[in-house]
């Protein structure tokens, strides 16, 4: 059983979520185009959409983040950031095909506009989110100094 996180520790994922937070409202921003929203004649619901949409990437990156700790300790992303990763990134993956079939194909929350490429039914570019982003938050964790 992994130990509880030290407060350092507790330090090094927060600044890491908050990195992914801030790259997830980006890509959601980036990637809206790709989905049509069933409510998105309402005023607002497409930036309702973007927060719920990031608050729901930081709740699974937070518990992706977990995985991988489990596996390389809580400071993966500074002590072992290729074996963090190499435990993220296919539990990200699992649980963004798992997502999106269930939201496009079960429960019908959106669907994929005609420009969103797929593999296998499932879009790429949430596929991407998770390849692309967990590696470059931990960059910038690794990179960029924090605020004192």
């Amino acid at each position: 059983m992994t130990p509880s996180p030290a407060r350092s520790d507790r330090a090094i994922f927060a600044r890491w979520l908050l990195w992914m937070l801030v790259l997830n409202l980006l890509w959601e921003v980036l990637q809206l185009p790709l989905y049509t929203l069933p409510s998105s004649s309402i005023p607002f619901y497409k930036a309702y959409a973007l927060v719920h949409c990031t608050i729901g990437d930081g709740l699974i990156a937070a518990g992706i983040y977990a995985g991988a700790a489990f596996v390389a300790q809580w400071r993966w992303p500074l002590d072992a950031p290729g074996r963090g990763l190499a435990v993220l990134l296919p539990l990200g993956i699992a649980y963004t095909v798992y997502s999106e079939w269930r939201n496009v194909y079960v429960i019908g929350a959106w669907t994929y506009d005609s420009l969103m490429p797929t593999l296998t039914g499932i879009g790429i570019a949430p596929l991407a989110q998770w390849l692309v982003l967990p590696p470059v938050a931990v960059w910038l964790l690794r990179n960029i100094p924090r605020a004192r």
